[in-house]
């Protein structure tokens, strides 16, 4: 039967399966990944990470600068929006304190002029 006619020394068989063999390491060999030990340290890995260390602390340095800019042009900015509203504000005390309700300058008003000028405007403040 079948093990009868299986010769061990056929060269076709075992030339196929060498060739077979040979395929699946390499397949193997192929897929799976490869450990290779670390190498050993030398000079050139502490100057490499001396120099990583002096441009991770001028990175540093250089950050803190812009952000010392920053915050300097901020509170400059801040500083001028405060006097131009400071300017702003006394420039509407004074255009109250001179108005003459509505009338030119040299128009004396009387006191029901007045009167009539503040009761029309006395819910005026606070939507200016």
């Amino acid at each position: 039967m079948i093990l009868q006619n299986f010769n061990l020394f056929n060269p076709f068989l075992t030339m196929k399966t060498a060739l077979l063999s040979f395929a699946a390491a390499v397949a193997m060999l192929a897929i799976t990944p490869s450990f290779a030990a670390a190498p050993a340290s030398d000079h050139r890995d502490k100057d490499r990470r001396e120099r990583n260390y002096k441009e991770e602390r001028r990175l540093a340095a250089e950050r803190a600068r812009l952000e010392a800019a920053r915050r300097k042009i901020e509170f400059e900015r801040q500083r001028k929006e405060a006097a131009e509203r400071a300017r702003w504000e006394a420039q509407q005390r004074r255009n109250d304190r001179d108005s003459n309700y509505g009338y030119d300058r040299n128009h004396r008003v009387t006191p029901a002029e007045r009167a009539r000028w503040e009761a029309a405007h006395r819910n005026d403040y606070g939507r200016r």
